[in-house]
């Protein structure tokens, strides 16, 4: 057990010190690319960090940051339980497949950029519906497809077992139901999280006077470059601190129960 623990502990400070080296090659890349270009064109590292800490100086970091943050959970919140319902909904009823299956996918398959145009119409250019809109249009299927497939690979053999030597409902949901579903819910929730962050950027951008993406939009428009590179840091880290101190460590979190279940 203790060489397992030792075994594991050098695993990670390896993938540490490989992920740490890879990144300052990244940056000494960028460095010595900057210098052969404009800063119009490609600013430096050094002058997109002094971009960054002027933004966190003057408030905008901050407040447009938790706009994007504020807007993205409200609609991939709406889209989870919606997702989650009509799975639940569905895979009861074969009538309600055939009404809904050919609409999820039609939702699907429509272009985003399509879905904001739409949102812009009926909702206006800076309405805090159109980019929640955007995230929940793009983010529901998503939802819906992972814990739909989730509950069809659920043992039917296994749930009718249960009924027989009469295992309490409490048995059936924590020792089958669970076990299939959670794996699925789990990639659901990473999967649609990029999704969302991605769609309330794309929303904003186009769609909305405020936040990350109507910054990047700004900008743009200015030609502050160093200012734009910052506001994708903040975006490239806000995605790292999701993705490695929240989804990854549900993920081995899952990963640990479900071996243990078995």
């Amino acid at each position: 057990m203790v060489g397992y623990q030792m075994s594991t502990s050098t695993s990670k400070r390896y993938n540490f010190t490989i992920s740490t080296t890879g990144l300052l090659v990244v940056l000494l890349f960028w460095h010595l690319l900057a210098r052969r270009f404009n800063p119009l064109v490609l600013p430096s590292p050094a002058e997109t960090w002094t971009a960054l800490k002027e933004l966190a100086v003057s408030g905008s970091l901050f407040t447009n940051l938790w706009i994007t943050v504020r807007r993205t959970l409200i609609g991939y919140g709406a889209a989870i339980l919606t997702g989650f319902t009509l799975a639940v909904i569905l895979k009861a009823s074969s009538f309600w497949q055939l009404v809904f299956r050919p609409l999820i996918t039609i939702i699907q398959t429509i272009p985003p950029i399509v879905w904001l145009v739409l949102a812009v119409i009926w909702f206006g250019i800076a309405e805090e519906i159109t980019p929640i809109f955007l995230i929940f249009v793009v983010t529901f299927p998503v939802i819906f497809i992972n814990v739909f497939s989730g509950l069809k690979s659920i043992d039917l053999y296994l749930v009718e077992m249960a009924r027989v030597y009469r295992c309490t409902r409490r048995q059936v949901i924590l020792d089958i139901y669970l076990p299939a579903l959670i794996p699925h819910l789990v990639s659901a929730v990473s999967i649609g999280l990029a999704f969302a962050w991605k769609s309330s950027v794309f929303a904003e951008f186009i769609g909305s006077s405020s936040g990350i993406g109507f910054a990047l939009s700004m900008a743009n428009s200015n030609l502050e470059t160093e200012e734009l590179f910052a506001w994708a840091l903040v975006l490239v880290g806000l995605m790292l601190i999701f993705e490695y101190l929240i989804i990854q460590p549900i993920q081995r979190y899952v990963t640990r129960w479900n071996r243990h279940g078995e």
